[in-house]
C-alpha cells in the first residue's frame, strides 16, 4: 500500500483539501508573499459539500488499496486451475477457396450450401471455350514440332552417308594415286628421256661399245674417230639418264603432292560436314524437347477438355457458392468455397497462469453449446505472446465425424495436461 499512498494523498488533496487564495485577505505588502506561503480560506457555503467528496474520495482510495494487495498476493500465489472450464468459439480447421486460372462458363451447379462432399466429388460443371482453342494451339504446335523433327532427323541421316562416302581410308587413297600415277610413269615411250630405265639401258650399252672399241684401238684395229665417237656416246647417255632420273623425281614429288592436296581437300569436306552434323544434331535435341513439351501440354488441355467438372479437394461442407449457371467468370474468380469440419477447431483464451502449464498436444475436452456431450480434443497450437487482454490464445481441435457441429458455436474447453517432472 505505500507505493500506491502518494497517488492516493493527491487524489484526496484535489478533492478535499483544495484552497482558494482569498483576494481580499492577502495584502499586497504581506511579507509572506516573498516567502511563496499564502492563506488560504474555505469557499464558505460549498464547504459542506467537500467534505462529504472527500470522505467519499478516500474511502475508494482505500479499498482501491486494498482490492490491489489482494491482486497483487492471488498472482503470486494462484496455482494453475485446470479443471477450470474457458471459453471459446468453434470454427473449421481449413476454408479453401476453388478457382481457376482462365476464364470460364459455368454450365451447372451440382451442390447446394451446406451439401457434405467428400474427395474428388463434381461440384460445377463448365463450358470452358478456352480449353477448346488452347487444345487447337497444342495440337497445332505438336505437329509444327513434329515435322521439324522429322526435317532434322533426315538432314542428319543425309550427312550420315556423306560423311560415310568421302571416309576413305587416307592410306587406301593415297596408295592406289601413287601406284596410278607410278604405272603411267613407267610405260616407255620413244625418248630415252623419258624413262629413267631406257636411259640407263643406253648408257650402258655406250660404255660397252666404248671399252669394245678402246680393246680394238690398242690393237690398231679401229681407227681413233671412232673411238673418240663411242666416248662421245657415252656422256650423252649419262647426260640422258640423269635427266630422266630428274624427271622421275619430279613426277613422283607432283603425284604425292596431288595425293596430299586430294586428301586434305576430302578431309575439310568430311570435317565440315562433320560440322554441319553437330549443328542439326543440337538442333534436332532441342526440336524434340519442344516436340515432347508440346505433346505434354496437349495431353493436359484434352484430358481438361474432357473432364469439365470441378471436384472437392476432400471432405468438407459447402460454406459459399458463389456461382449460377450461365455465368461467365474471368481467370481467378471464386467458384466455391469448402469448409473442413472434420475435425474442428475451437479458440480458447486462457491466462498465462494456464498457459504456462501447457504443451502441444495436451488432452483437452470439448463442450459445444448447451449440450453436455463432451468431445475429446487435443491442443493444436499455443500462441507465444498473448493478446491484448493478456490472454493467449490455444487451438484445440477434435474430431466432427458427422458433421453435424457448425462452425461459430460457443464451446467450453477444459484442459488435462500430462504429468510432467
Amino acid at each position: 500500500m505505500h507505493h500506491d499512498a502518494p497517488i492516493f494523498r493527491a487524489i484526496f488533496r484535489s478533492s478535499c483539501g483544495t484552497r482558494v487564495a482569498h483576494p481580499y485577505r492577502v495584502a499586497v505588502a504581506d511579507p509572506r508573499l516573498l516567502t511563496g506561503n499564502r492563506t488560504f480560506v474555505p469557499l464558505g457555503a460549498t464547504s459542506t459539500w467537500r467534505s462529504v467528496i472527500c470522505v467519499l474520495v478516500a474511502a475508494i482510495a482505500a479499498s482501491a488499496t486494498v482490492a490491489r494487495q489482494h491482486i497483487t498476493a492471488d498472482s503470486s500465489s494462484e496455482e494453475p486451475r485446470f479443471a477450470d472450464s474457458y471459453p471459446g468459439l468453434t470454427r473449421p480447421r481449413d476454408v479453401d477457396t476453388i478457382a481457376l486460372p482462365t476464364p470460364i462458363v459455368v454450365q451447372r451447379v451440382m451442390v447446394e450450401v451446406g451439401d457434405r462432399v467428400q474427395a474428388g466429388q463434381p461440384l460445377l460443371v463448365l463450358d470452358d471455350d478456352d480449353a477448346r482453342r488452347v487444345v487447337g494451339q497444342h495440337a497445332f504446335d505438336v505437329q509444327k514440332a513434329r515435322t521439324q523433327t522429322a526435317q532434322l532427323e533426315r538432314t542428319v541421316e543425309l550427312l550420315d552417308r556423306s560423311i560415310n562416302a568421302l571416309a576413305i581410308p587416307a592410306a587406301a587413297a593415297t596408295e592406289k594415286l601413287a601406284v596410278a600415277q607410278r604405272n603411267a610413269e613407267q610405260v616407255p615411250n620413244r625418248q630415252a628421256k623419258d624413262s629413267p630405265e631406257r636411259a640407263q639401258a643406253a648408257y650402258d650399252q655406250a660404255v660397252a661399245r666404248e671399252r669394245r672399241l678402246v680393246a680394238l684401238a690398242n690393237g690398231g684395229v679401229v681407227a681413233r674417230q671412232e673411238l673418240e665417237d663411242a666416248q662421245i656416246a657415252v656422256r650423252v647417255a649419262a647426260d640422258d639418264l640423269a635427266v630422266a632420273r630428274r624427271a622421275a623425281d619430279a613426277s613422283a614429288a607432283l603425284a604425292a603432292a596431288q595425293a596430299l592436296q586430294a586428301q586434305t581437300q576430302a578431309d575439310l569436306q568430311i570435317a565440315d560436314q562433320q560440322r554441319q552434323r553437330q549443328d542439326r544434331i543440337g538442333e534436332l535435341t532441342q526440336a524434340r524437347l519442344r516436340q515432347t513439351e508440346a505433346e505434354r501440354e496437349l495431353a493436359l488441355a484434352l484430358k481438361r477438355l474432357s473432364d469439365l467438372a470441378v471436384r472437392a479437394s476432400g471432405d468438407a461442407l459447402v460454406a459459399e457458392l458463389p456461382v449460377k449457371p450461365g455465368d461467365r467468370l474471368l481467370a481467378g474468380a471464386a467458384l466455391v468455397k469448402l469448409a473442413t469440419v472434420n475435425p474442428m477447431i475451437v479458440d480458447v483464451d486462457v491466462p498465462p497462469s494456464i498457459v504456462n502449464g501447457l504443451v502441444r498436444g495436451d488432452a483437452a475436452s470439448v463442450r459445444v453449446g448447451r449440450s453436455t456431450k463432451e468431445y475429446a480434443g487435443r491442443i493444436k497450437t499455443i500462441a507465444p505472446l498473448p493478446g491484448d487482454a493478456g490472454a493467449h490464445t490455444i487451438e484445440v481441435e477434435f474430431d466432427n465425424p458427422s458433421a453435424a457441429l457448425l462452425a461459430g458455436q460457443p464451446a467450453r474447453v477444459r484442459f488435462t495436461p500430462r504429468h510432467r517432472s
